[in-house]
């Protein structure tokens, strides 16, 4: 898809109690109905192409797990919330 992006991750934002605002986020599989989603949070797990830049392996959080990895790659996440357009107010 794109060069550096190791994990991508989408999640939904739902309002389980109708008030218009999100109360949770969760996978497309744990949705309970698509017309509550009101946001959807987008999670990029970026590296570096090249191995050995660091001098010893980096741990990194993406999506609440810390990971150490096995490699000595430079890892950052980005993330963000994208509003549903005419869902919230």
């Amino acid at each position: 898809m794109a060069e550096g992006v190791e994990n991508m991750q989408i999640l939904y934002g739902e309002d389980t109690d109708n008030d218009r605002s999100v109360n949770r986020y969760v996978t497309a599989d744990n949705v309970t109905d698509m017309n509550r989603i009101m946001s959807l949070k987008l999670s990029f797990l970026m590296t570096t192409l090249e191995a050995n830049i660091t001098s010893k392996p980096q741990p990194y959080t993406f999506n609440g797990v810390t990971i150490t990895p096995t490699d000595r790659k430079l890892r950052r996440v980005f993330s963000s919330v994208v509003n549903l357009r005419n869902r919230t107010m």
